[in-house]
């Protein structure tokens, strides 16, 4: 069946049963029928309860089907290519608090996803914000797979001192040590969001298949790649995949079975990825 032809039935069909409990919500609450009453009314079960009842149990079991689809931990990821997809984690960092960026960088560190590239731009490059370089450093840092970067200016406007040959050799630099490290830290001029995360962009260039966005507050789920590329390469409609974001709390807390689950279900997207091909 047509893509389209899909579309407008779904649209008809919400459209009808939206119009159905509207009408029925309506007729209940003008007639006041009423199944179940106390004595002098003081409580009492009618037509137009059951309706919102009914309303609720509906939204709540396609709500259900739809998680329970969505979350199938055996459903395997199908690439339409031989070769593995490569993502990049872009953070963007603005004065942090430090207990909630070195949660941020230990669980990219988690996330289990073959050979993701992690790149962390902190907008800002004064002496107060040196604090989160070194938290990346801490977290990250320490093998020859990091990388960072101190840049005076950013992409739209130099720092201080800056000439145009010296720009310009930030800007290779910038890229350079991105394209080379698997966990990289730019700190650069202040510019606001857009600014740190189009440093992020350009400098990735055309490095790697899709980019993966976060602010330096979140904590990641150690499958959350692997399930929203899941989505993307599932449905060429798709163009981009936003997470489930939650408050945080104990029952966001990575755990080792977490990591371990969801390194099972990378390994078996990719060993789907790389298995011979059984169609003709």
């Amino acid at each position: 069946m047509p893509v389209q032809l899909t579309t407008a039935l779904r649209v008809v069909g919400t459209s009808l049963f939206a119009l159905v409990v509207l009408g029925g919500i309506l007729a209940a609450y003008v007639t006041g029928y009423q199944f179940i009453h106390t004595e002098k009314h003081y409580l009492s079960f009618g037509l137009y309860g059951a309706i919102l009842g009914l309303h609720l149990l509906i939204q709540s079991l396609f709500a259900f089907l739809e998680h329970r689809r969505m979350r199938r931990a055996w459903r395997p990821l199908k690439l339409p290519g031989a070769r593995r997809r490569s993502v990049a984690l872009c953070i963007a960092a603005y004065q942090e608090d430090p207990d909630y960026l070195r949660k941020c960088l230990r669980s990219a560190q988690r996330i289990a996803f073959p050979d993701l590239k992690v790149v962390m731009v902190v907008d800002g490059n004064r002496q107060e914000d040196a604090y989160m370089l070194d938290i990346f450093h801490e977290v990250l840092g320490g093998t020859e797979q990091a990388g960072f970067f101190v840049w005076r200016s950013n992409f739209h406007e130099a720092g201080e001192g800056e000439t145009e040959a010296s720009l310009q050799e930030g800007m290779e630099r910038v890229r350079a040590v991105v394209w080379a490290s698997t966990f990289s830290c730019i700190m650069q001029k202040w510019g606001g969001k857009r600014e740190v995360m189009y440093t992020a962009f350009k400098a990735l260039g055309d490095s790697v298949d899709y980019i993966q966005v976060c602010d330096s507050d979140t904590v990641l789920d150690p499958a959350c790649t692997i399930e929203m590329l899941r989505v993307l390469e599932e449905d060429p409609q798709v163009g981009g995949v936003g997470g489930d974001v939650q408050s945080p709390g104990k029952h966001l807390a990575v755990e080792d079975d977490q990591v371990r689950a969801a390194q099972v279900r990378a390994t078996k997207a990719w060993s789907v990825t790389n298995a011979p091909s059984l169609e003709q």
